[in-house]
């Protein structure tokens, strides 16, 4: 790796130059490279299909935004039904951390929301 410049005399404003300089020219070779790998995916060719050469099946699709961090957790992305109902009518799934609600009536665990229980 080449010497860097000693850049401690340099101006706020020479500074900002100096990123902007080098942030084109990475830009530039991170470009570069893109193509070469793009030129080096195309030789492999995994059947002409690029659906298959991101590694999913030809009938998959693109999840909508949002979604795939609750896929990868595991989540299904249904909404569960209410079982705790508070005295104020606030709704708890009964999923997750014993809510703000039931705390401040003095709740500390599920064995306490059971008269919260929606029967």
């Amino acid at each position: 790796m080449p010497k860097l410049p000693d850049v401690s005399g340099y101006s706020f404003d020479e500074l900002s130059k100096l990123v902007a300089l080098a942030t084109k020219r990475m830009e530039e070779i991170r470009g570069k490279r893109i193509k070469e790998l793009q030129a080096e995916l195309g030789r492999l060719d995994v059947g002409g299909d690029p659906a298959l050469r991101r590694g999913r099946k030809k009938d998959q699709t693109s999840a909508p935004k949002g979604t795939a961090a609750r896929n990868r957790a595991g989540g299904s992305g249904r909404k569960v039904a209410t079982q705790f109902r508070g005295p104020n009518g606030e709704e708890y799934s009964g999923r997750g951390a014993i809510p703000k609600w039931a705390r401040e009536l003095g709740v500390s665990d599920r064995a306490g929301l059971e008269q919260y229980r929606i029967r």
